[in-house]
């Protein structure tokens, strides 16, 4: 009885620290798990892009840097992207953050949005329901999951490659709102058209790598700079856009407050298990005061020194 009793109060005492009381819940914390679906579909035969696996590979390479595990696909049939998304939303159940990114075709058919497999036979309108892979799908997969915040993220407003056979003169996408505690985000406004790109990467994708990997930044913020950057970029042709109903906060890469004492405490070997993971945390402490130093020239001011440290978690 002793022996039960003792595993029940570890299990208690390991869940308050993943799941903290208090004010804290509403924010998304840097340490919950993170999840990426990430897609770039570039090899059409009607209409081939430069730049979707590019940026596919990159996007997966920054997320894997701020703690997201990947799945990555490209050039991406049918099949395969409807079994990705289905698996991707189970994985999801565990809880977490998920984020979903495609690049390639995407059109609207009728109101609807569809992100368009390389190995989709479309000569009109109604062939997109079966060659393509509604959007919504994917909504809800990760509406289906119940976690705690979910991003969606579609540069796929490039030209419908099969305009030529449509009747309707729709353009981009349509607008879908974002479903509670999400955020969904497009490289264009709905029904616009976004650029592929002339160097390695679109216009958008390459403006939110380089923000996702500024530190200290809100979502919201990061999404915001990507605007401003585009729509300078692009003469204001291309406007992002964002849908948002997100009731928390989430930084990529959180930056904690830095002390301005010089910490005392012992640096920790970087954490191997999840035992470990769980009871440390890593932080930026300053190691050395700044200062200032006479040259020829006059005086200069030497910055403070900073370092990594894992440190324990102290209740």
């Amino acid at each position: 009885m002793k022996k039960i009793f003792s595993v029940f109060t570890s299990l208690v005492l390991v869940s308050l620290l993943i799941y903290p009381c208090g004010a804290s819940d509403r924010a998304i914390q840097v340490a919950k798990r993170r999840l990426a679906l990430v897609i770039g579909n570039s090899s059409y035969k009607a209409s081939p892009l430069k730049n979707p696996v590019n940026d596919a590979r990159d996007m997966a390479a920054v997320l894997k840097r701020l703690g997201f595990a990947v799945l990555l696909k490209t050039d991406a049939d049918q099949k395969t992207m409807e079994r990705s998304i289905r698996d991707f939303g189970n994985q999801l159940k565990s809880g977490g953050v998920g984020l979903f990114y495609f690049s390639g075709h995407g059109l609207q058919v009728y109101g609807r949005n569809y992100l368009v497999p390389v190995d989709a036979k479309i000569e009109s309108p109604s062939d997109v329901k079966f060659e393509g892979v509604d959007a919504g799908r994917v909504l809800g997969k990760m509406q289906d999951a119940g976690n705690g915040l979910n991003i969606i993220i579609l540069d796929a407003c490039r030209d419908n490659p099969f305009a030529r056979s449509f009747r309707s003169s729709e353009q981009g996408l349509a607008k879908m709102d974002a479903p509670t505690g999400s955020i969904l985000a497009y490289s264009t406004a709905p029904g616009s058209l976004a650029a592929d790109g002339s160097g390695r990467n679109g216009l958008y994708t390459s403006k939110l790598l380089k923000h996702m990997m500024t530190p200290g930044l809100l979502i919201e913020r990061v999404f915001k700079n990507v605007r401003i950057e585009v729509m300078n970029e692009s003469k204001k042709r291309q406007v992002p856009w964002e849908s948002s109903s997100l009731t928390g906060d989430f930084y990529f890469k959180k930056v904690y407050p830095l002390s301005d004492k010089i910490s005392t405490q012992p640096a920790l070997a970087p954490v191997k298990t999840k035992e470990e993971r769980i009871q440390r945390r890593k932080i930026r402490v300053k190691v050395k005061q700044g200062y200032w130093k006479k040259t020829i020239l006059g005086e200069k001011y030497v910055p403070p020194v900073y370092e990594e440290r894992w440190i324990e978690i102290k209740e």
